[in-house]
C-alpha cells in the first residue's frame, strides 16, 4: 500500500511484519532439523576454529568479536530456519574474520620487512669497518708490500656487500608491494562478494539479470585473476563487479519489495478469509471495488433482529462474539472494517434506510462492547439497494454485511 494513502487504510500496512510468523505456523514450515547447515555458515566455523583466527583475535579483537557476533546470529537464524538471513550473516562473519587474518598477515610482512632492514644496517656496518680497515692499510702501504693484494680483496669484498646491499633493498621493496597488493585485493574482493551477497537477498539474478551476470561474470575473473597473481587486474575487476552488484541491487530492490508486501497481503487476506469462513451462521465472499480489495462476511437480519425491529433481539447477539473476536486478532486489527445493512427493496424506501442504518449501528456497538476498536468501524444503511435474491428467496436480501477492505 502505498505511504501516500490517507485516512483508515494506512493502518493496514502496520500489521505486515506479524505475517511471516503467522504464516511459518500455519504452513507449517520445517524446522532447522530438517534443513542442512548452509556451507557458508559451515565454511565460518571452520575459519573461526583455524590458527590464524586465534592470532586475528589479538591484532583485530573489533573485527573478530564482530565476526563472532554474525556466527552466533547466523547459527541462530539457522536454528530458526531463516536459511536467508543465516547465509547473509555467515558471509558477513566471513568477510570480517578474512579482513582481521590479513591484517595479521600484514604485520607479518612488515616484521619481515624491519628484519631485513636490520640486516642492511649490520651490512652498512660491516661496510663502514671494511672501509676504515682499508684506510689503515693505505696508511702502512710504505711497510706491507702485499698491501695492493689486500686491498684489491677488500675492494671485491666490498663490491660483493654493494651488491647484497641493493638486492636486499630490492627485495623488500617487492615483499612490501606484494603485502600491500595482497591485502587490498582482498578487501576489494570481499567488497564485491558482499555486494553480490546483497543482491541475492532481493533476488535480482530474477529482477536484474542483465546486471546480476555481469557482476558474477566479473566477480569470478577477479577470483581467477587473483590465482594468476594479477593482482592489479584482480583489483579492477572487483571494483566493476561490485558496481554492477550494486546497480543490480538498486534494479531488483523495489520490484522485490513490491512482490513480497504483494505476498504479504494475498496472504494474510487468504487467512482471514479462512477464519472467517469457519464461523457458524457466516457466509463469506470476496470482491473488489476499484483498488479496494473487500472481504464480506454476511449474516441474514433473521439471525439477530425480530421482523422490522432494529435492536438486536435478546440471545441473538452471541453470533457476534467470534465476529468480533476475529476483528481484535493482531494480524487483522489493522484492516478497516465497514458494517453494511441491506434490506428488501419491497417496502417503502424512505422506512428501509433508517432502518438498515439502525441495524447497522446496532452490530458496530454490540462489536465496540465486545472490545473492537471504534476508530477502525463505520456503519452505514443501503435500504433496498443491491438485491441479492427474488422470488422466494427474497428475504435474504434483508442481512447485514461486515466488510474488512484492504488493498
Amino acid at each position: 500500500m502505498s505511504h501516500s494513502h490517507t485516512g483508515s487504510f494506512v493502518m493496514i500496512s502496520k500489521g505486515l511484519s506479524i505475517l511471516p510468523l503467522a504464516l511459518g505456523l500455519f504452513l507449517g514450515l520445517p524446522s532447522c532439523a530438517d534443513l542442512p547447515k548452509p556451507s557458508e555458515l559451515e565454511a565460518l566455523e571452520v575459519l573461526r576454529k583455524s590458527p590464524s583466527a586465534g592470532l586475528a583475535a589479538k591484532r583485530a579483537p573489533a573485527l573478530v568479536k564482530g565476526a563472532d557476533e554474525r556466527l552466533k546470529k547466523s547459527q541462530e537464524e539457522w536454528h530458526s530456519s531463516d536459511l536467508e538471513k543465516s547465509v547473509d550473516d555467515a558471509l558477513m562473519g566471513q568477510a570480517k574474520l578474512k579482513h582481521a587474518i590479513a591484517l595479521v598477515d600484514q604485520d607479518a610482512a612488515k616484521a619481515r620487512i624491519a628484519k631485513a632492514e636490520d640486516d642492511l644496517d649490520a651490512v652498512s656496518e660491516q661496510q663502514e669497518k671494511v672501509n676504515k680497515d682499508l684506510t689503515d692499510m693505505n696508511e702502512k702501504v710504505a711497510l706491507l708490500k702485499r698491501l695492493n693484494e689486500k686491498s684489491a680483496a677488500l675492494a671485491a669484498e666490498t663490491a660483493q656487500a654493494e651488491q647484497e646491499r641493493k638486492e636486499l633493498a630490492a627485495q623488500m621493496e617487492s615483499d612490501r608491494k606484494l603485502a600491500a597488493d595482497k591485502a587490498d585485493t582482498a578487501d576489494k574482493l570481499s567488497a564485491a562478494e558482499l555486494a553480490l551477497k546483497t543482491a541475492d537477498t532481493v533476488q535480482a539474478s530474477t529482477y536484474a539479470k542483465a546486471e546480476y551476470a555481469a557482476a558474477t561474470d566479473t566477480f569470478h575473473r577477479a577470483q581467477a585473476e587473483l590465482q594468476q597473481g594479477n593482482f592489479r587486474g584482480a583489483q579492477m575487476s572487483a571494483d566493476i563487479a561490485k558496481k554492477k552488484a550494486e546497480e543490480a541491487v538498486a534494479i531488483a530492490q523495489p520490484i522485490y519489495a513490491d512482490k513480497s508486501k504483494a505476498d504479504e497481503n494475498r496472504a494474510r487476506a487468504d487467512g482471514l478469509t479462512r477464519e472467517a469462513s469457519a464461523i457458524a451462521g457466516v457466509e463469506v465472499r470476496r470482491d473488489a471495488r476499484g483498488a479496494l480489495q473487500r472481504i464480506v462476511l454476511m449474516i441474514p437480519a433473521e439471525q439477530l433482529f425480530t421482523k422490522k425491529q432494529s435492536v438486536i433481539t435478546p440471545g441473538r447477539d452471541a453470533l457476534l462474539e467470534p465476529v468480533a473476536t476475529l476483528m481484535k486478532k493482531k494480524e487483522y486489527q489493522n484492516y478497516p472494517v465497514q458494517i453494511i445493512g441491506f434490506a428488501d427493496p419491497r417496502g417503502s424506501s424512505s422506512s428501509l434506510l433508517p432502518l438498515t442504518l439502525a441495524r447497522a449501528q446496532s452490530v458496530q456497538t454490540a462489536l465496540m462492547s465486545r472490545g473492537v476498536d471504534s476508530k477502525r468501524v463505520m456503519a452505514t444503511g443501503q435500504g433496498g439497494s443491491e438485491p441479492i435474491a427474488s422470488g422466494k428467496d427474497r428475504n435474504k436480501n434483508n442481512r447485514i454485511e461486515i466488510i474488512f477492505l484492504y488493498q
